[in-house]
């Protein structure tokens, strides 16, 4: 009975191991290419992190990588690209904690592009939607670090919002 079913359990047997070796394979890729964001050119490495999503758009790591696409986009100063992958990630991540930082990012960008304003001030509606808080301090404060090595924070107070990037000013909102 069991030398009956051997072959079948050895070729179930070697598709999880394949399986199983090329996701670890996906990891390592992904892991590699994290490392050439920090030691090569930043464009090199975007289109790695582009081919590993257009591989594996189902990966765990496809928000950050998705969001790591829309900063560079902006870092480049390519705005429109830059629009389109905010608007539709904020499409496809409504209520994810970078959520906040994609419309900041998209808020400049279109400012920068001269993009229709009817999209800026829904922008700035969404950010002053939500009532605001505050007990014992003058602030509500979030951070966010992306894989390309870029630190956001937010501080929400009640007349304005203001956005840093790696502690650097990137962009104050007020109603």
């Amino acid at each position: 009975m069991i030398t009956k079913n051997l072959p079948k359990l050895l070729i179930v047997v070697l598709i999880f191991t394949n399986l199983s070796c090329a996701t670890l394979s996906r990891e390592s890729e992904y892991y590699g290419i994290l490392k050439e964001i920090k030691t090569s050119e930043p464009d090199y490495a975007f289109m790695k992190l582009k081919n590993y999503l257009k591989g594996m758009p189902d990966s765990v790591h496809a928000q950050e990588i998705r969001f790591a696409l829309c900063e560079y986009y902006f870092q480049t100063e390519n705005y429109r690209d830059a629009i389109n992958e905010l608007s539709a990630y904020l499409i496809d991540y409504p209520d994810d904690k970078s959520t906040i930082f994609v419309q900041a990012i998209l808020y400049k960008a279109l400012l920068k592009y001269k993009e229709d304003s009817r999209l800026l001030e829904k922008l700035k509606e969404r950010f002053f939607a939500k009532s605001l808080f505050l007990v014992f301090s003058e602030s509500k404060i979030k951070h966010y670090k992306s894989i390309l090595n870029n630190t956001y924070k937010i501080s929400e107070y009640v007349d304005k919002i203001e956005f840093f990037k790696n502690n650097d000013p990137f962009l104050k909102i007020t109603p």
